[in-house]
Parts: C-alpha cells; sequence; structure tokens
C-alpha cells in the first residue's frame, strides 16, 4: 500500500489518502536487478534496471586487486525500463529514504 500526501499544495492542510494497487497483467513476474542508471527530461524521470553477473562483478574486482586492465565497457541485462513522472520520483525518493533510515 502507498499513500499520496497533499503537504505540497499550498490551498489544502496536509492530507494522506491511502492506495492499494490490484496486480496487474505480469504483476507476479518478479524482476532483479543490481543495476540501475536513471536519467530524466521534461518531467519525466526514466529508470533503467539491469542485472550485472555477479562472476563478472568478482572478475572485475579481481582485476582491479591485481592491477591489471580493466575493461572500459562491460555488457549488462537490462530487466525493466521505466518512465516516471517528476512527482512519482519524488514520492519514490521520499519512500526509498524512509525504508533505508529503518534498515540503517
Amino acid at each position: 500500500m502507498t499513500s499520496l500526501n497533499d503537504a505540497d499544495s499550498p490551498e489544502s492542510p496536509a492530507k494522506r489518502i491511502n492506495i492499494k494497487m490490484h496486480q496487474g497483467e505480469h504483476a507476479h513476474q518478479l524482476l532483479y536487478s543490481n543495476l540501475t542508471h536513471v536519467q530524466g527530461d521534461h518531467g519525466v524521470v526514466i529508470i533503467d534496471f539491469g542485472f550485472l553477473d555477479p562472476q563478472t562483478i568478482n572478475a572485475i574486482n579481481q582485476l582491479a586487486k591485481t592491477g591489471d586492465k580493466v575493461p572500459d565497457t562491460i555488457t549488462a541485462r537490462l530487466s525493466c525500463r521505466m518512465a516516471i513522472s517528476s512527482e512519482a520520483a519524488n514520492h519514490l525518493y521520499q519512500q526509498l529514504n524512509q525504508l533505508m533510515q529503518k534498515k540503517g
């Protein structure tokens, strides 16, 4: 469950509205990501979620530790690309901060 907060609106006092999300067609499919890339333009934030094989990460770390040449480019698999509004990105930022503060 998530909620909207109207606190940013100068016309009205803060109020919370609970939103219940129903599963969409592919919502049961979990996508694992260990890599992200974020870019923004014209009120939209694009988030790419990707996956880089842990063996590749370990191999690159070994190369770096031994002083060997590390590749300039590594290929990762794009798991999902999402385009969200700047407002939704701000809410996501707040929710992630709250989650990380609880865990940290």
